[in-house]
């Protein structure tokens, strides 16, 4: 008998990048073109009016609801560094006062080690690490193929993860699962083949294979005639590095083009692969380019697994300049090594370069990353009191300087304090840099 799916999405809404999650929409995307019945149950858990509990109702009485026209339930929840709370108390009200099973995926379960996943979630049946699409179908039909990831509580837990080829899942958008609106996310892929050790897009496997990590080629080309026609003003592209396989890259760009896509496209880059072939195609389209350099400083890019070539992003900067192609660069601050002086130093090399926007954002120290065994090593101390918690001290920096660079980040990114005054809220809860860009 075929479970009906109850998917839960508690995001962390950015206002350039609208509200919708892309991620629990492919799933959904999967379960209706697998005839799958399901309900999808969203909220960002940074809006001001969200309320814990007030979901926590929602979701049981669409529970009690299937139940009542006779279906046996499965709740599916993304689980992620910023709804981690939220996440214990809905698993354990559910538990405690239903029959449905539930079913954890996201990073916070893709990079638990293996054995842990029971210990961190007592109240959950069901783990998926990896891509969830197929396990998801596969769980409410009761055919379980044992290479999706999937990881039963009580049983023995191989810590393997859903690594397959992404061409063949259908669109969130063309399926009709979101409706296109004035600010979309997108992808065109997944995963990244660099190690930098506070990043969770690192891929798990050994060998990065770019094509299995790709989205079909025409189901991207379908999507953006979709955005042409919709009137999409902005489109936040979610790839780790938009232009790794640069061949197809300029091919897309060129199609953007004849289709007449006019949305601001935020493309996350890295400067160290920057084709000219790649910046001539972007000529027409309305594109921001944002770069996340981390950090200006040898010695910390190497602790963290991001060594920068300056020279080649000095080159970089002057093309853009010369093409008038707007773009932002973004540092961490709370880096393994860094000091004061040296987030200054960081600074003063993107004013250096004429670099108009900068964008500073805290560390965080996400679920399974290096930097997740490196604590002890580096001395890094969190945030207690925050939604999404970030190092605020390390062996080479104390709080006070902590609080000194957290003051000039907020200075670099001034639409923080325009944003925070409109909604009464603190600059640092609505614009945390969630998916480091590359």
């Amino acid at each position: 008998m075929t479970k009906y799916v109850i998917l839960i999405s508690l995001d962390w809404e950015r206002p350039q990048d609208g509200r919708s999650s892309l991620g629990t929409a492919s799933i959904a995307a999967s379960l209706k073109t697998a005839n799958i019945p399901f309900d999808l149950i969203e909220a960002a858990v940074n809006d001001h009016d969200f309320d814990d509990k007030a979901f926590q109702q929602q979701v049981m009485q669409q529970i009690d609801l299937r139940n009542s026209e006779g279906h046996e339930c499965l709740v599916g929840i993304g689980a992620f560094i910023w709804n981690e709370p939220v996440t214990q108390q809905l698993t354990q009200a559910i538990h405690n006062s239903t029959s449905a099973a539930i079913v954890l995926g996201g990073p916070q379960i893709s990079y638990a080690k293996a054995g842990d996943l029971e210990r961190l979630y007592p109240f959950a049946d069901v783990f998926v690490r990896g891509h969830g699409e197929k396990a998801m179908v596969a769980l409410a039909t009761g055919a379980l193929p044992d290479d999706l990831g999937i990881h039963f509580a009580g049983q023995t837990d191989l810590g393997k993860k859903a690594e397959y080829t992404l061409e063949e899942l259908p669109s969130p958008y063309l399926t009709g699962i979101l409706q296109p609106g004035k600010k979309v996310r997108w992808e065109t892929m997944r995963g990244c083949p660099f190690k930098c050790s506070f990043c969770q897009h690192r891929s798990s496997t050994d060998r990065y294979k770019l094509k299995n990590h790709q989205l079909d080629f025409e189901r991207i080309v379908k999507e953006a005639r979709l955005f042409a026609q919709s009137g999409v003003e902005r489109i936040s592209i979610l790839d780790p590095i938009f232009h790794l396989d640069v061949k197809r890259t300029v091919e897309l760009l060129i199609l953007f083009n004849e289709i007449g896509l006019t949305a601001e496209l935020a493309l996350q880059c890295r400067f160290e692969s920057v084709k000219d072939e790649f910046l001539d195609a972007l000529r027409g389209l309305n594109v921001v380019l944002e770069f996340g350099l981390q950090t200006a400083i040898e010695n910390e890019g190497k602790l963290i697994g991001r060594p920068n070539d300056l020279t080649k992003a000095e080159a970089v900067i002057q093309k853009l300049k010369a093409r008038n192609i707007r773009f932002e660069v973004s540092l961490i601050y709370g880096l393994p090594g860094q000091t004061l002086a040296s987030f200054k130093k960081s600074l003063s090399w993107c004013w250096e370069q004429g670099v108009e926007n900068i964008r500073a954002w805290p560390l965080m120290i996400l679920r399974g990353t290096e930097l997740d065994h490196q604590r002890e090593e580096y001395g890094l101390i969190e945030s207690s009191d925050e939604a999404i918690p970030h190092v605020v001290a390390s062996n080479s920096f104390s709080h006070t300087e902590y609080l000194q660079m957290q003051a000039l980040a907020d200075a670099c990114n001034p639409e923080n304090i325009q944003v925070a005054h409109i909604s009464n809220k603190p600059p640092k809860e609505l614009n945390h840099a969630i998916f480091y860009r590359a």
